[in-house]
């Protein structure tokens, strides 16, 4: 789970920042002790104290935060300042901006955890051609290698999901830059990750300011403000009680939500250790707050369930109740506090309110691009923003999203700007601090017996952004049972960089098997080198088209069995090609949701291009998975057809393993035809070892035909399997056995896609 992952970005990061920063001391922007204002805000009517809510920092448990608020408004106790730190920042911050108790209760039990903090960029993000890396067996992450030196992420999840949930939830009070002109005034904290001190945000991007206050480090990319690096304020003032006083608030309730100290008896594993240092650091610098606490103020600490961690986010709503229990547990130290329902109707009429009465029309679009890339390449994929017409917030997110799926940025950003009386949208891209060069690994191993098991490791350099329109080039070199080496330039051209040509060389050693009976009777090396040059266009995030040439050639090489059974000793290949692709699929290892379209149509062609014979191919697969609840279903389609004379042996469609008539051997059954119709049902059953682990079945009917009128239902194979498989950082993990209704059967073992 996205949790576990935070939880160890925490742990990393709290031996490093202890020592600095438990003595740390406030930051420049607002003075802890300083004198209070002239004058309490003027919400707070005369001949009563001014309360402050001071928010502290806790993951998960936030919520009870949003719990406080609700049962405050029940016994109409007036809140007139607020502090928070971490998601005490963020809870205080959605309050101000105008959001009420429902609308938080509603979003957190709406919102789907595992996306806010996604590790990788999302797929269906992504744009076509970064989605063609997924064609190589690869491990997403990327480091980056450049000048000779590894380098990582300044943070494990770069957040930019979340950030579009802050920027979403705050839109309408995001003209107020003044803190203090908020539904009341509110300051979030901080920390500077350069000095370990805290940074107390008063003022700018309401949406920034909370990101930076919750930018678990090592977890969640840091955040800029004014030039300084911020991290998140809990490593600092995790309760920052001296905050609210030094803003004028004469009564303080002060709400702690940090994680208790493990006992001796649970300190049994290096997790736990690390885990109970931030423990320390943050309940230390806490422990220093509440002593500024006085007699009048008073300190909450809602009770969890132990199971209840600071990173069970999926369980946030469920804290709302110790918040509201917490309140009513004093309610007779609430009561002193509350006013009369027509003085509390007054109080609330008197609040500021920072939201905007609708959202504005956009008069212009500013580009803060710190990047290499031209503004007209990000133009592009800002184009459904319509200038002229009101704010459209999902065309703007979605727009946001084709932008970062282009993999250059860590962050990409949006707010509201004002100039000349128009109003626009700016839009900042934070460059990737370990880009733009970068180095894969990848490994996959097959098997579904032992004379029929493959292994392969693969290392993969791949240079970004060598030109302003995005130029690129990547090379892949493979070692193991079928060696290979891929070199593929891709460079955009056009003033938008949507049209493209793409050279590519590809040298191979593949493992060539005949089977008869469904025994394999001979097995060979097809050594093979091919040019590839092709010119298309990208449809940016969904699919593209493209046409090309291919030439090449290739000799067999016998490694046992009868001679007469294989193609030729040498081929020569040449081949005009066209080809359509859509790809909305939202994981290639198990996807729940989304479509796969290849359509290609090929030509061999003897005389222009030198190929051993003239024959015409057209190659059509798909696929479309549905997903309701922990259940999905995915429906695939292959129909594969030499349309025009007839294809050599070593252009015959192969059929044949797990998935593609489960029960057969790799690529068992060859023809000048193939067809294919599958579906897959596959459940979440939970998660192994920290990654999601899935089980389901397969049934597929398909065969390979000689001609075209042997295409048919009854000449098929009808195949299925049972499996299980798992998501693990070096690509998924398949177990299974298929059977077939002829009596062929075979386990599997895959390491590697196989949709």
């Amino acid at each position: 789970m996205p949790s576990r992952y935070l939880a160890l970005g925490v742990a990393v990061c709290a031996a490093v920042l202890l020592a600095a920063t438990v003595n740390a001391q406030p930051g420049d922007a607002e003075k802890p002790g300083s004198p209070p204002p002239d004058a309490p805000p003027k919400h707070v009517a005369q001949g009563r104290p001014s309360i402050g809510l001071v928010l502290s920092g806790g993951g998960a448990r936030g919520g009870a935060h949003i719990g406080v608020l609700k049962a405050l408004q029940e016994l109409h106790v007036p809140v007139d300042l607020i502090a928070g730190t971490s998601i005490g920042a963020v809870v205080g911050g959605f309050y101000v901006s105008g959001m009420t108790v429902a609308d938080m209760e509603n979003l957190v039990d709406g919102l789907a955890w595992e996306s806010a903090f996604l590790n990788v960029t999302p797929r269906r993000l992504k744009s076509f051609h970064r989605k063609r890396d997924d064609d190589l067996f690869l491990v997403d992450q990327k480091p980056g290698l450049n000048h000779g030196q590894f380098q990582l992420p300044i943070g494990f999840v770069q957040g930019q999901v979340f950030d579009t949930i802050l920027s979403r939830e705050t839109l309408r009070a995001s003209r107020v830059d003044d803190f203090d002109l908020l539904a009341m005034p509110f300051r979030a904290v901080a920390s500077d990750l350069a000095s370990g001190e805290p940074v107390i945000l008063r003022s700018g991007s309401l949406a920034r300011a909370l990101r930076a206050s919750m930018s678990i480090p090592a977890a969640l990319t840091p955040l800029e403000i004014d030039g300084r690096l911020l991290v998140d304020g809990g490593i600092s003032m995790n309760m920052p009680v001296e905050v609210v006083q030094s803003m004028g608030a004469e009564i303080v309730i002060a709400v702690d939500i940090s994680t208790p100290l493990l006992t001796r008896d649970t300190l049994v594993s290096v997790l736990d250790v690390t885990t109970q240092l931030t423990n320390l650091l943050t309940r230390t610098g806490s422990a220093d707050q509440k002593r500024r606490l006085g007699p009048r103020d008073i300190l909450l600490e809602p009770q969890f369930s132990e199971q209840l961690s600071s990173t069970s986010f999926a369980k946030m709503k469920d804290t709302i109740q110790a918040g509201y229990d917490a309140v009513m547990a004093r309610r007779a130290d609430f009561e002193k506090l509350a006013l009369s329902p027509e003085a509390y109707d007054a109080y609330a009429a008197s609040l500021n309110d920072p939201r905007m009465a609708e959202l504005p029309k956009i008069d212009f679009i500013k580009l803060d691009n710190k990047s290499t890339i031209a503004d007209s390449v990000i133009e592009t994929r800002l184009d459904d923003i319509e200038i002229g017409a009101p704010l459209d917030v999902e065309k703007v997110e979605r727009a946001m999203n084709r932008v970062y799926g282009l993999e250059y940025y860590q962050n990409v950003r949006y707010g509201l700007i004002t100039e000349d009386d128009s109003t626009g949208l700016d839009v900042e891209l934070d460059p990737r601090s370990w880009g733009p060069n970068y180095l894969q690994l990848g490994m996959e191993y097959s098997s579904a017996g032992d004379e029929d098991a493959l292994f392969g490791l693969a290392v993969s350099y791949l240079r970004t952004a060598t030109n302003e329109l995005g130029g690129e080039w990547r090379a892949t070199a493979i070692i193991g049972d079928e060696p290979a080496l891929k070199l593929d330039r891709y460079q955009p051209f056009g003033r938008k960089a949507l049209y493209f040509y793409a050279p590519s060389l590809d040298l191979e050693s593949v493992i060539f098997n005949v089977y008869e009976d469904g025994h394999r009777v001979t097995e060979a090396n097809v050594r093979s080198g091919e040019v590839d040059f092709a010119v298309g266009r990208e449809l940016p995030s969904w699919g593209e088209y493209r046409f090309g040439v291919r030439v090449g050639g290739g000799k067999t090489e016998l490694r046992v069995g009868d001679s007469t059974l294989l193609p030729e000793d040498h081929f020569q290949r040449g081949e005009f090609f066209g080809k359509f692709a859509i790809d909305t699929m939202d994981d290639v290892s198990f996807p729940r949701a989304g479509s796969l379209l290849t359509t290609e149509i090929r030509g061999s062609r003897d005389g222009a291009l030198h190929a051993d014979a003239d024959f015409d191919q057209l190659l059509v697969e798909g696929a479309h998975a549905k997903t309701w609840g922990r259940h999905t279903v995915l429906t695939t389609l292959r129909y594969d057809a030499t349309i025009g004379g007839v294809a050599p042996l070593d252009r015959l469609f192969r059929m044949g393993g797990f998935f593609d008539v489960s029960g057969l051997n790799r690529n068992q059954l060859s023809g000048q035809y193939a067809m294919r119709v599958g579906a897959a049902y596959y459940r979440r059953i939970g998660d192994l070892a920290l990654f999601p682990a899935f089980a389901g079945v397969t049934f597929e009917l398909g065969n390979v035909f000689q001609s075209r009128s042997d295409v048919s239902v009854h000449n098929s194979i009808f195949g299925g399997s049972f499996w299980a498989g798992v998501s693990t950082p070096v690509g998924p993990v398949y177990v299974g056995y298929g059977k077939t209704d002829q009596g062929d059967d075979a386990f599997y073992v895959f390491l590697g896609r196989i949709f």
